[in-house]
């Protein structure tokens, strides 16, 4: 029987995943998006204004993306090296290795964040500019 805490480790975990899931589908597509909307002859019409943010956005997409994928090998690593860890006797566990993962696996985390929430503001001001 799980206790209390370990079913909110594996909710939390649950919770997690999913949403790295989302924020790499959303840059995903958004940079899907970024690829079909600038294949027409709109280019042109862009000021430099428009273009630097337009390419900040998509390089910020792109970024969350790639940084979003890495967290996800680093994630699989940590699992397989705790894995490993749990086959040994515990006076031969090594956990140090761990916690190196762990403080990897989170900063590209909320790096990922980070990028994602500059490219929606990247996207947002070229949007007000192309109003205006």
């Amino acid at each position: 029987m799980q206790s209390e805490a370990q079913e909110f480790h594996k909710w939390a975990k649950d919770a997690g995943n999913k949403l790295r899931a989302y924020v790499l589908s959303y840059a995903s597509g958004a940079t899907a998006v970024f690829f079909l909307a600038l294949t027409g002859k709109e280019m042109e019409t862009f000021t430099a204004a428009e273009q630097t943010l337009l390419i900040a956005a998509l390089l910020l997409f792109v970024s969350t993306a790639v940084l979003c994928l890495y967290e996800l090998n680093v994630d699989a690593r940590r699992c397989f090296y705790i894995a490993k860890q749990l086959e040994l006797p515990p006076p031969k566990q090594a956990w140090a290795e761990n916690d190196a993962f762990k403080r990897l696996r989170l900063g590209l985390i909320y790096g990922s964040y980070a990028t994602a929430i500059l490219a929606t503001a990247a996207v947002v001001g070229f949007l007000i500019l192309r109003i205006t």
